[in-house]
Formats: C-alpha cells, structure tokens, sequence
C-alpha cells in the first residue's frame, strides 16, 4: 500500500507557515494592492461622474423653480420650467446607481487585503490538516478555496485594471468630453445674492432668470445626447467594476472546482 512520503511532513508546515506570513502581511502584497487601486481608480471616476450629475441635478432643480417677482409700477413672473422635469428625474436616478457604484468600489479598495489574507489563512489551515489526516477532505478544500480568496479575487481585478483601460478608455474619453460640452457653465449659473439695492437687485435677478433660461433651453434641445452619454459612462463603471472581474472570476473558479473535484475524487 501506497504511503505518503516524508516530504509532505516537512513541505507542508513549511507551506503552511509562509500562508500564515502573507496572511498576517497582507498589507505588503502586491496582487491586493493592485486589485485595491483598480478598485480606488473606478471610485475616483464614479465619483467625479457622481459630482457631475449632482450639480447638473441642482441645476435643474433650481431651473424648474425659478419664479421672479418684479415691481417698478407692474409686476411680472417666470414660470417654473416643467419641461425640464424628466430630465432632472432620469439624472437623479442615474446618480443614484452611479452612488451605489461608487459605494461598491469603495469598499472593494479596502476589502481586497483582508479577504486575501483571510484566504491565505485558510490554505495554512488547510495544509496542516491535510498534514494531520492523510487525504483529508476538509484539509484540501480549505487549501484550494483558500487560494481561491488569496489568488483568484486580485489576480481577477488586477487583471481588469489592465484590460478595462484598453477596452474601455475610448468610450469614456468621448462622452466625458460630450458631457462637459453640454452642462459648461452650470457650475457659474447659481445665483449670487447680494443687498445691493432695489434697482441693482431687479437688474440682476432679470439676468440670472434670462441665464438660467438659456442653459436650460440648451440642456434641454440636447437633453437626449446627454442622457445616453451618461448612460455609456455608467455602461463602462459597470463593465469595470462588475462585468469584467465577474468574467475573470468566474472562470477561475470554475477551474478552482475542477481541480477540487479532481483531488478530491
């Protein structure tokens, strides 16, 4: 009858021990700190994208409320553009998903280490069992889903920081630019109020509606270009984030189980 050699008593605590060390140094990894900058790269752009639609938002908002009373002898009124209020609501529900997104990869930047050391836990647990009991089932499945944590998650979105700049970077370069275009000037647009007397006051607050007016017509005779370029901006946060690591995932961890059910047969 077949016995295991010796080498696996002295191989396996000595395997076992280096887990142990990355798991306890996990900061010093460089597969989790590649994943965890992919991860703080797609919270940057979601943030800045988030910003964006939030000012475009308030832009809007304010628009749809302006209402100006004037009074030299008459008096005169804007009404609120209600025009514009799907448009401000599609906005506010693509920066609610855009939140979430950037919620999501926020937590992925910090959570890459300690998961992979959790991983690597395993697999030190795991050998030593499997050094214990002779083919041990519980030992090898701790091992390989161990490694599976420790190597599989960052080498995945590490792998999507690489590939996601060249899939990706056109698409978004483009509608970033095509959104800047449409909503320039909406940051300058909000209203300063200043007790400069009745006639300046008049004056100003005449030029403030007629801004606001302009922007708004604008935003509005373009509003359908604006909509789906920030709809392909989320497309590719989701692809980066989401779609491709889960592709990469999900293809390691089908060879993961293959080789599980291999060595466990």
């Amino acid at each position: 009858m077949h016995k295991p050699g010796r080498h696996r008593y002295f191989l396996a605590p000595v395997a076992a021990a280096l887990c142990f060390a990355l798991a306890f140094f996990y900061p010093l990894n460089p597969l989790s700190k590649g994943a965890e900058d992919y991860a703080s790269r797609v919270a940057a752009a979601s943030a800045v994208t988030y910003v964006s639609l939030r000012t475009l938002n308030a832009f809007l908002s304010t628009a749809q409320e302006a209402e100006v009373g004037l009074s030299v002898g008459a008096s005169a009124s804007v009404q609120p553009l209600k025009t514009l209020e799907p448009i401000d609501d599609t906005i506010e529900r693509i920066a609610g998903v855009v939140f979430a997104m950037m919620m999501v990869s926020g937590v992925l930047s910090v959570a890459m280490g300690p998961v992979g050391a959790i991983g690597f836990a395993m697999s030190g647990f795991g050998l030593l069992a499997m050094m214990l009991v002779t083919r041990m089932r519980v030992g090898r499945k701790l091992l390989l889903y161990g490694a599976f944590f420790a190597l599989a998650l960052p080498v995945s979105y590490w792998l999507s920081g690489a590939l996601a700049d060249v899939m990706t970077e056109r698409t978004w370069t483009e509608n970033q630019r095509i959104v800047s275009e449409i909503i320039d000037g909406v940051d300058a647009a909000q209203p300063e109020t200043e007790d400069e007397g009745w006639l300046s006051g008049w004056f100003e607050q005449g030029d403030a509606i007629a801004k606001y007016s302009s922007m708004a017509s604008r935003i509005a005779s373009e509003a359908d270009v604006l909509i789906q370029s920030y709809i392909e901006l989320l497309a590719v946060l989701l692809f980066n984030l989401i779609l491709l690591p889960m592709i990469l995932i999900g293809g390691v961890f089908v060879l993961f189980r293959w080789v599980a059910n291999d060595a466990l047969a």
